[in-house]
């Protein structure tokens, strides 16, 4: 039995919700990416001025210099992370398009694959980010004089 075309094109266009919601996520992925490469310039360029004190760095001066070299490692964890989620969210994108261009050829379970390894993109790039979350409130706490 042949699927009548009207129901074709309707069933093409339900996976760009999906492309649509990882729009959404990419959109505030890549403001926070952008944010984590611009604190990793900004504390490299102060830990640079810092080192060129040499001895005439203040205590104040050493201590910040050993709480940036503290910071690095998990900032620089923190953009993997970022940098991780951005990509699976776009490769579901991509997966999710290709999804739409295979339903045609809905005598294949070509795009209930696509669907599901899009879908399993998106749980990549969630958990990613979440990751990220949690690692960005441990760098806070190195910030604040007393965290409890």
């Amino acid at each position: 039995m042949e699927i009548p075309i009207p129901q074709i094109i309707v069933q093409m266009v339900s996976p760009a919700v999906m492309v649509s919601a990882c729009g959404l996520m990419l959109l505030g992925l890549g403001n926070k990416y952008s944010r984590v490469v611009d604190r990793l310039r900004e504390f490299g360029a102060e830990h640079r001025a810092l080192r060129k004190l040499g001895s005439a760095a203040t205590s104040v001066d050493t201590e910040r210099m050993r709480t940036l070299e503290l910071q690095f490692p998990d900032l620089f964890r923190r953009g993997r992370l970022v940098r991780n989620a951005v990509v699976s969210f776009y490769a579901a994108i991509f997966l999710f398009v290709s999804c739409s261009f295979s339903i045609p050829l809905a005598d294949t379970p070509v795009p209930l694959v696509l669907f599901c390894a899009g879908m399993a993109c998106v749980l990549a790039g969630t958990v990613y980010a979440q990751r990220e979350t949690l690692l960005s409130y441990r760098l806070i706490r190195l910030e604040l004089p007393n965290p409890d």
